[in-house]
């Protein structure tokens, strides 16, 4: 059979520029080479069985389009043929590829150069297996490795490609926090968890429109941009994405839905980076601040975030300076004006400049530094104590606010114990004030957090009494010392009379248990008068003092007291 060799070599050069490209290559790139060589089809057998060339969303072969037979297809010329030839390529000793090649009815294996053909095969196989890695590299690179979805790579990739066809201001860009899907893992656990993200995964992909694109960014975090005709029935659908068939829910269906912040669309183009930021800001502050679940990104928005950014890069700084620092409430007897007690509120001074507590506090809280927070305000509090032991003074006892997020630190109580034992003072001089807790797995650690403090003389208040929804159960498990009474039932109890009624039942059941009480707030004589007629003798507020500085709260000790309510 007479072979022209030059058509052969241009068949295999274009072949090989076909291969270098990263779109599959087709039949009709293979054509050339096939008729050239008298080929009539030309199929290999992958050992296709192998997870790493499926992707397990779409149980599709990675590396090609066209599965004939359980071969990959990749010539056919729809002439009969009687004739088949095979080559095996191995891969560590391993029979890895076989390569089918068919011929005309006609062609006699004695009509071939068996080593022309062999080397054109193996040729063939060099090419079309460096395109196949290339493609499973870019699979590797651009899908996700948990749900197989595009992953933050590919979406900027495809972003960029869309805008030279929609124009930016026309694509809303999103970012998404799953909701509820911590509670989903602890119903089905990790495994079903992991089935879950990727069968939201696959329905948010399958919703995108032509021109979008959704892309797992990491853990429960997903973005996606659509167009701008398409918002309101995304946000629909992202409003709950029912997920079915999930292991221990007994056949029920779970609906997910998300936090969601946007970015919208803006004049000029905007880098995707940019976008992505913005969106994350929203849905970060819109989470874990304003408790919204859209929020739209804009300037205002982005000005507080980046505030708080630079609350928390200041905060160990300052704590380092000692720009915390307590201010001190008096706590009164009503009746004779004493000076019983004192609480230390926290207070920032930075570059000669009050920081205010609500400017600062739920940003700490929110990024878990309100235990490194209450800690120093702990120790500067010991200091300001031991400074007036050593100036002869014998100061009230001083009550410290430690946040419930403390309850599950590690040996909590030992290093509360341990920083009051450092600056050389007893627990006498000490009071503990915790809120109380409406969940379950808090208040059991409650209990024996406050039983060992208790244990080494610290006298334990509950603060803010009456506003939470374990009140009586607390009180009754606890074997507190003192209640204080919320101010919101104080500054109202005048004239709302469920105000008052509550404050007298729980000065009522306080005195049973033989625990002082505490009215926070006091204002104006009158609340005082009404609180005294109640049996609640003891205040703190305005009507006696604001928190004031150290200087000022010597001042205060030294004086001993204040003119009493008559």
């Amino acid at each position: 059979m007479d072979i022209d060799i030059k058509r052969i070599r241009q068949a295999l050069t274009a072949l090989a520029r076909a291969a270098a490209t990263k779109r599959l290559l087709t039949t009709d790139d293979f054509k050339e080479i096939c008729d050239s060589l008298m080929v009539a089809k030309l199929t290999y057998e992958l050992d296709v069985g192998k997870d790493r060339y499926i992707n397990p969303v779409t149980k599709q072969l990675i590396v090609a389009d066209n599965i004939v037979d359980g071969r990959i297809l990749l010539y056919d010329s729809g002439k009969e043929t009687d004739m088949v030839m095979y080559y095996t390529y191995y891969h560590n000793d391993r029979e890895f590829v076989r390569a089918f090649v068919e011929f005309p009815k006609g062609i006699q294996k004695s009509d071939l150069d068996l080593t022309m053909y062999q080397f054109i095969a193996d040729q063939v196989y060099i090419m079309v297996n460096r395109q196949n890695l290339s493609i499973m590299l870019e699979f590797e690179e651009m899908y996700d490795d948990r749900t197989c979805i595009p992953n933050s790579k590919y979406l900027k990739n495809d972003y960029e490609r869309v805008i030279r066809i929609v124009p930016a201001n026309e694509l809303y860009v999103i970012f998404m926090n799953l909701r509820n899907f911590k509670y989903l893992n602890e119903m089905i656990g990790m495994r079903g968890g992991d089935e879950a993200l990727s069968k939201y995964a696959v329905a948010l992909h399958t919703f995108m429109g032509e021109n979008e694109c959704a892309c797992r960014v990491g853990g429960d975090n997903f973005a996606l941009f659509v167009k701008k005709e398409n918002i309101d029935k995304t946000l629909e659908f992202l409003d709950a994405v029912k997920l079915d068939g999930l292991p221990n829910l007994d056949g029920h269906d779970f609906s997910i839905s998300a936090w969601i912040g946007i970015s919208p669309p803006e004049e000029g183009e905007i880098p995707i980076d940019l976008r992505l930021e913005h969106a994350s800001i929203a849905c970060s502050l819109g989470k874990q601040r304003f408790k919204k679940k859209v929020m739209f990104y804009d300037t205002a928005l982005a000005g507080d975030f980046s505030r708080s950014r630079e609350i928390v890069a200041m905060f160990h700084p300052a704590a380092k300076k000692h720009e915390f620092h307590p201010f001190f409430q008096p706590k009164v007897n009503m009746l004779t004006g004493e000076l019983i007690g004192l609480e230390a509120l926290c207070r920032w001074i930075h570059d000669g400049k009050f920081i205010y507590p609500d400017q600062f506090i739920p940003v700490l809280d929110r990024q878990g530094l309100i235990h490194d927070l209450d800690m120093t305000i702990l120790n500067e509090t010991c200091l300001a104590i031991k400074q007036w032991l050593d100036m002869g003074l014998e100061p009230p006892r001083v009550s410290v606010n430690i946040s419930r997020k403390n309850l599950f630190i590690p040996d909590i109580e030992g290093e509360i114990l341990g920083i009051i034992q450092k600056n050389g003072i007893d627990t006498r001089h000490l009071e503990i004030e915790i809120t109380e807790s409406a969940k379950e797995e808090e208040f059991k650690r409650l209990i024996d957090f406050l039983a060992k403090l208790k244990s080494h003389g610290l006298r334990i208040s509950i603060d803010d009494f009456g506003t939470g929804y374990s009140s009586l159960s607390l009180i009754n498990n606890i074997n507190a010392d003192i209640v204080k009474i919320d101010k919101s039932f104080v500054s109202s109890m005048l004239n709302d009379k469920k105000s008052f009624i509550l404050i007298e039942t729980i000065i009522r059941i306080a005195k049973r248990l033989d625990m002082d009480v505490i009215a926070e707030g006091v204002e104006i004589a009158d609340e005082g008068r009404a609180l005294i007629d109640l049996g609640c003798i003891n205040a703190q507020g305005y009507y006696y003092s604001k928190p004031v500085d150290f200087e000022a709260a010597t001042k205060i000790i030294k004086e001993k007291g204040f003119k009493p309510i008559t």
